[in-house]
């Protein structure tokens, strides 16, 4: 170790090659400025060739465009021609004007394609295709006229012939008309020297045509030579373009390579720290995973261990209310049960703003009656606004859908967030909410004619635990979660909210929601829904209800619902305990808690329908009744096999509803 440290002190530390470093970065420069020069050249090379070929083109396409002219002056000249000798056969003067109509639609098709010939333009080619629904097919050639050609020529020759041709269809025709009124006459001389002459005529028609035909037969030539010329070029620029390219791409490619060789040191450099970087963001990313879990399980455990107290305060509270009480002893009870009903809406709140956060929101699709969820709003609004003295109006159009598809529950909170904020913020006169539909959508509309908000307000409102000013929250109280939770609930139901308002005068909120009509559900008989609530809850269970639950007060609370209800009952500790009661003895309903020691309630329950299966035995109804109010308790009680859920703090009345659900 000692030879090493003297070694080290006369070389002293390792030195940077610093020479060697600006060496490679200068290499580098001279590389990439070549291979820019090249990677130019090649480009601005490829531009001149691809405008070479692009000209070319244009000439090849033009001269194709000359040659399918030539091919309908030839068509043409010889559809004359037939026409004509059909003239001379012709039997009567009805056929005559129909083919010299066909031959002067020829005669002119002729002279507009001589004319584009010499001029430029466009000539289109009729086929007739007798097909259903097409009868024709329309081909189109543009041609741009050169007059440094030499058609012309065979243009100037071809001109005096249509000419000549045209005043001997005339002839033609002249004649023909003779012979006919010769005929009708009974003229049998004139009516053979007629025919003599239009034999005769006949006879020195071919030659027109057969110069016709040579000079348009020019044009097919000059054409074709043209169009091989031009395609010969076209092929030897194509040619030099690749021979060019090749040679450019390979320099680019050695150039490439040498650059590729300097930069894989800085490469695998940057790889390097790339890699530690991804890894510090895994980190991260987990670390904020983790934290994320922690969150939804504190709230998730918050939630039971606030709602356990309060399912004693509330229900016992509940239960005292319909005792017989002195004045103030019921005003206290009064006051108790809704102050444990504020605290239970606040609870409900930030563990909704919790789940909205986390994601963990979970909204129903389901097909619900419209009007009954309104009028269950109305019932609460309206009773809130009467207390104050002031109006509530609800104005819902008739056209609406009777049931639609959506989240019934979730609708009936936002109204009620946004319509008892307005009862809260309005000491006089009404709180109106309007329905109706606009295209797709459903329109809700809350007008308050309350205190009003300035604008600076607005842009703050729907950010969490905000409200207008630190006076308004000791005036009318609240933690300013209502309308955060309106709006996530809205967006995540696909609508969206606006709001207006004016100190003073009042404000207006309105929201949109997607919820398309659904089919008509039938309707209960209320006869025997009525029926069904005036029969004895005890008949109607007949039996004992097991009440599985660990905490003493709870067990308490459930017992003197149990008792007000007229169902006699038994306790159980845990789920273990549950399960041996179940075997010894017939049970017609059990109600149990999920979170207990020992073994829960979500596992007491799979053991249960389990025995049930290998035993086959009866089906006991389970009701979950648990502090564990998330969406995601209610599917794990569900899914275990319990009937029916009921979370905690209790209503009385809530617990009777579902206990008739299940034995309806």
């Amino acid at each position: 170790m000692n030879a090493i440290m003297e070694q080290f002190s006369q070389d002293g530390p390792a030195q940077v090659p610093v020479a060697g470093l600006k060496t490679t970065g200068t290499s580098i420069r001279w590389l990439f400025g070549l291979f820019i020069l090249c990677l130019v050249l090649l480009v601005g090379l490829r531009i001149l060739f691809a405008n070479l070929q692009a000209e070319l083109s244009a000439y090849s396409a033009n001269e194709r465009a000359r040659l399918f002219i030539g091919e309908e002056i030839v068509r043409s000249i010889h559809g004359i021609e037939k026409d004509l000798y059909r003239m001379a056969s012709t039997p009567n003067l009805v056929g005559l004007k129909r083919i010299n109509r066909a031959i002067q639609d020829q005669l002119n098709k002729l002279q507009h394609d001589l004319l584009v010939l010499k001029n430029g333009g466009v000539v289109m080619q009729r086929v007739q295709l007798n097909l259903d629904g097409r009868d024709e097919m329309i081909r189109e050639a543009n041609y741009r006229s050169d007059h440094s050609q030499q058609h012309v020529m065979e243009l100037i020759e071809i001109a005096p012939l249509l000419e000549q041709l045209t005043s001997k269809i005339a002839e033609l025709e002249r004649m023909l008309i003779k012979s006919w009124e010769a005929q009708e006459n009974e003229d049998r001389q004139s009516f053979f020297d007629l025919h003599f002459e239009i034999d005769g005529f006949l006879k020195h028609v071919p030659p027109y045509f057969e110069r016709l035909d040579e000079n348009a037969n020019r044009l097919f030539f000059d054409s074709s030579e043209r169009l091989r010329e031009l395609e010969m070029a076209l092929q030897l620029q194509s040619e030099r373009l690749k021979w060019v390219e090749w040679s450019l791409v390979l320099l680019v490619v050695l150039l490439t390579s040498l650059a590729s060789w300097l930069f894989v040191k800085r490469i695998n450099q940057a790889n390097r720290q790339l890699a530690a970087t991804v890894e510090e963001m895994r980190s991260a990313k987990d670390a904020a995973e983790r934290a994320s879990r922690a969150k939804s399980e504190f709230v998730s455990r918050m939630s039971h261990e606030l709602r356990t107290p309060l399912n004693a305060i509330i229900g016992f509270a509940e239960l005292l209310e319909a005792e017989p009480l002195s004045l103030s002893h019921k005003n206290y009870v009064s006051l108790i049960g809704n102050s444990g009903k504020h605290l239970m809406e606040l609870i409900n709140a930030v563990l909704d703003h919790a789940k909205i956060e986390a994601g963990g929101l979970t909204l129903e699709s389901i097909a619900f009656d419209f009007h009954a969820a309104i009028e269950s709003v109305k019932t609460i609004v309206g009773d809130r606004a009467h207390s104050k003295g002031l109006d509530f109006v609800a104005n819902i159009d008739p056209d609406l859908a009777h049931f639609v598809i959506g989240d019934p529950t979730r609708l009936r909170q936002v109204l009620i967030n946004l319509l008892v904020n307005a009862v809260k913020f309005t000491e006089q006169g009404a709180v109106t909410l309007c329905i109706a539909p606009m295209k797709t959508q459903i329109v809700f509309s809350v007008r308050d004619t309350g205190i009003g908000m300035e604008p600076m307000v607005l842009a703050r409102l729907f950010k969490p635990f905000s409200q207008a000013d630190d006076s308004i929250t000791r005036q009318y109280g609240g933690t300013g979660l209502g309308l955060l939770i309106s709006k996530e609930l809205i967006e995540a139901m696909g609508g969206e909210i606006d709001v207006e308002s004016r100190p003073g005068i009042g404000s207006v909120f309105r929201f949109w929601l997607p919820l398309p009509p659904a089919p008509e559900m039938p309707l209960i008989a209320t006869s025997a829904s009525q029926s069904v609530k005036q029969q004895d809850l005890k008949s109607l269970v007949n039996g004992l209800v097991l009440l599985v639950d660990d905490n003493l007060v709870n067990q308490k609370l459930a017992g003197a619902m149990l008792n007000r209800l007229g169902l006699p009952h038994e306790f159980a500790d845990n789920g273990v305990v549950a399960l041996e009661r179940m075997a010894n003895a017939n049970y017609a309903l059990v109600l149990m808690d999920m979170e207990m020691p020992e073994m829960d309630g979500v596992t007491a329950t799979l053991h249960l329908r389990a025995r049930e299966i290998e035993y086959g035995s009866g089906h006991i109804p389970i009701i979950a009744m648990t502090a564990n109010a998330m969406q995601e308790d209610r599917e794990r009680c569900f899914a275990a096999g319990m009937d029916g859920y009921v979370s905690k703090p209790v209503r009385l009345s809530t617990l009777e509803a579902e206990i008739r659900r299940l034995f309806v």
